[in-house]
């Protein structure tokens, strides 16, 4: 189990998908039974909650690369305003994966010490083959994190280059927002509607894997979406 714990962390070297730092979870056993259910609830909320912002900033990316298209193939006499929805979509875009990224290396810590704990909690069962079978559910779980960490890695991966084009146009448009400007970022905008379908694509799969181990670890039922 300690093998995995220590890949469950998000790399900082992306700049992508703003909460407030972690907070401590440990709660010290002192003989009395602790509720571990409360927190693999509060865990599998933070992974829906993921899932969420990161549908958000999906749709967010579908309106950015609309409002793009709209601008570079029908262009309206007066640019300004085509533009203005454009780059406000784009800093938009920026800001929500920039709080996706932080959400998810927030929650990334917390499953470190809420994998921590649940270890605690199995050395304290006498029953032998329950322990047995609470360790394998904990390497499964602690699996299917790993497993979403690297798909987000992967993910991110992918943005990068597509907030990095989106970035130039913005910048470009801003500065020669003329009929020649829009032809000159023409090659770009393909290029990045290529990679818009490419990450639509993997987000989808990554949302929709977030929700469904944090519906797994709640207690409670949680409605599929």
């Amino acid at each position: 189990m300690k093998n995995i714990l220590h890949k469950l962390t998000i790399p900082k070297a992306i700049q992508l998908l703003t909460v407030a730092a972690p907070t401590a979870l440990v709660i010290a056993l002192t003989g009395c039974v602790s509720h571990g259910y409360d927190k693999e609830t509060a865990t599998g909320a933070n992974l829906r909650d993921s899932s969420g912002r990161i549908t958000a900033t999906q749709k967010k990316l579908e309106d950015t690369m609309g409002s793009l298209n709209e601008l570079v193939n029908n262009t309206r006499p007066d640019l300004r305003p085509q533009y203005q929805k454009f780059s406000g979509n784009v800093d938009e875009l920026a800001s929500m994966a920039k709080s996706v990224e932080e959400h998810v290396s927030a929650m990334a810590s917390k499953g470190k010490v809420y994998f921590a704990q649940w270890d605690q909690q199995l050395g304290s069962i006498q029953n032998e083959g329950l322990r047995n079978r609470g360790e394998t559910r904990e390497t499964e779980v602690a699996s299917e994190f790993t497993n979403i960490e690297r798909q987000y890695v992967e993910t991110s991966m992918a943005f990068k280059p597509l907030m990095s084009d989106l970035r130039d146009v913005q910048k470009y448009l801003g500065t020669d927002l003329t009929q020649g400007g829009i032809s000159s970022v023409k090659e770009t905008v393909i290029k990045a509607n290529a990679e818009a379908s490419k990450v639509k694509e993997s987000v989808n799969s990554l949302a929709a894997k977030f929700n469904s181990l944090g519906v797994s670890l709640s207690w409670a039922a949680v409605p599929p979406k």
